[in-house]
């Protein structure tokens, strides 16, 4: 067995490696005579080891070896200052002579570490010494088609040997999130046509790049380690993060881009939000009940709505209502993206804050219609009915300008109505439209905001708020890099809409708010907006 496969080296060598290796020693010495001479001595060499039984693990590597070992053994008896030719040397640099990068390195450990390494250098390194040792390119080639000058080339390549000499000879750990990925969830606001930042987030690889890159400028090589991710895979996920304008070039680090709040300071934050919450939750409460009468006048009630079903969404607006006072143009904006676009992004991580806080506030517009559903997380409260359908919207907003009969749809108009009937809405038994959702025009949310304005009680709300918002923005400007501290109001402001869920769970846990009895048909806190 083992003969055959002697016999097989012999064959490969003769027919794949005495050429490269004539052409290796008439570089090396300068005349043929001597190359001739000195590739017999490195044919001896090999023919004699492979007979006696030795086989290689990597045989190229291995004839390699014994070539530059051979060399070095004629360039101390010819020249008489002991020149050697060592890794160090750049003169071994301005040829292609054929030899791998892994002919220095037999043992199979250091060829791991060797290719452990080559997955972590940089591009500006790592795709020279590719092209020179591995695709046999010569340094004048490299330089035209990368449009270097040759000089360059050489350094780099001699860079880029000590790079990889000096890793292999560290003990490199990668980090936790290379084996045990972390969660992150994100919320944002806006319009965002280019499909970003949701296209760029829909996988564990770049939600643990911005979360280790989040607060901590990384280089490309650091979050390589951290993740365990070969470098030529990370740079093309970094690309991708910086499109998205997700990420942030600082000099030769990066940095995530926008706010994502750990774990302490979300526990941080909850705790300021909480103090003073159940006084803040009563105040609220006292203004909505006593000016519910009067919101009832204002005709967004079409059909027979409790109170305490409209009571939910009242407390809700007023929330809101509170909050968008305070954006003015120097306190709140979304941020301007890289390519032009504004929303807003945060990204959480888990947390063990005591309390789910989600609610979404979800709209579709339908030329000058709009619904809005407030949808809140706890209490099965989430989706009830559903949302509306832009035709549905389309629909239901002109029926009810226009005081259409049932009797009036065509039959694409009926198939549409089929999913707002006993949903969003009903027809009485003389075929008029009853809205089951609030409905408002312009003139309704003004006459609205103005009885929570004139509520004594309002000035006290205003100040639990101003509170609130204070104690979360010296939170985040504590813990947060300064790069990210023009965000810092849209962040504070997007961390206010936790108030929300904070009064709905006080109220109920208080009594002033009943759950529905079926939440799965509820309508509760929809409406659709006239404009």
């Amino acid at each position: 067995m083992n003969n055959t496969l002697t016999d097989m080296l012999i064959k490969d060598f003769t027919e794949n490696y005495i050429d490269k290796l004539f052409y290796f020693c008439l570089k090396k010495t300068g005349g043929s005579v001597e190359a001739q001479d000195l590739a017999s001595d490195i044919t001896v060499n090999i023919f004699t080891a492979l007979k006696k039984g030795h086989i290689p693990e990597s045989f190229s590597a291995w004839i390699w070896k014994i070539a530059r070992n051979r060399y070095s053994s004629w360039a101390k008896t010819k020249h008489s200052q002991n020149e050697t030719v060592s890794g160090a040397d750049i003169a071994d640099f301005e040829i292609s002579d054929g030899t791998c990068l892994e002919a220095e390195f037999i043992e199979s450990e250091e060829l791991s570490l060797l290719r452990r390494e080559l997955a972590f250098i940089a591009r500006e390194h790592r795709d020279i010494i590719v092209a020179y040792y591995i695709e046999d390119r010569s340094v004048k080639d490299i330089a035209s088609s990368l449009s270097l000058p040759e000089g360059t080339v050489k350094s780099k390549l001699f860079r880029a040997r000590q790079i990889l000499k000096e890793g292999m000879n560290m003990a490199r750990e990668f980090g936790i999130k290379s084996y045990k990925p972390q969660n992150v969830r994100f919320a944002a606001s806006g319009s965002q046509p280019s499909g970003y930042p949701w296209k760029a987030v829909n996988r564990k690889i770049p939600k643990n790049i911005l979360l280790e890159a989040s607060n901590n400028p990384s280089t490309i090589e650091e979050l390589s380690i951290e993740l365990g991710i070969a470098m030529p895979y990370m740079e093309e996920e970094i690309a991708l993060l910086l499109r998205s304008t997700l990420l942030k070039k600082v000099e030769d680090k990066y940095i995530t881009d926008f706010f994502i709040f750990d774990k302490d300071t979300q526990l941080l934050i909850y705790q300021a939000m909480r103090q003073n919450s159940k006084e803040r939750s009563e105040t609220l409460d006292k203004i909505i009940s006593d000016i519910l009468p009067e919101i009832k006048k204002v005709g967004i009630v079409r059909n027979n709505m409790s109170d305490n079903e409209l009571k939910w969404w009242a407390i809700l607006n007023l929330i809101d209502y509170i909050r968008v006072r305070k954006q003015t143009e120097d306190l709140y904006h979304r941020p301007k993206r890289g390519n032009g676009e504004e929303w807003g992004f945060v990204g959480y991580e888990d947390a063990p804050i005591p309390e789910s806080l989600s609610m979404s506030h979800d709209g579709v517009t339908a030329e000058d219609n709009e619904f809005w559903i407030y949808k809140i997380s706890d209490y099965d409260l989430w989706n009830r009915v559903g949302e509306m359908s832009y035709y549905e919207v389309s629909l239901l907003g002109d029926m009810i300008r226009k005081s259409r009969n049932v009797s009036t749809l065509t039959e694409s108009e009926k198939e549409v109505w089929k999913g707002i009937e006993n949903r969003f809405a009903h027809a009485d038994e003389n075929g008029n439209v009853i809205p089951d959702i609030l409905v408002f025009d312009n003139p309704a949310f003004d006459k609205i905001h103005s009885f929570m304005e004139t509520h004594p009680l309002f000035s006290k709300a205003l100040e639990f708020f101003d509170a609130a918002r204070n104690k979360t923005k010296a939170i985040l400007k504590e813990n947060s890099n300064p790069i990210l501290h023009s965000q810092l109001n849209y962040c504070v402001d997007m961390q206010m809409c936790d108030i929300r869920m904070m009064t709905l769970h006080d109220e109920v846990e208080a009594g002033r708010l009943t759950i529905p009895e079926n939440p799965s048909k509820s309508t509760m806190c929809m409406g659709i907006v006239l404009r």
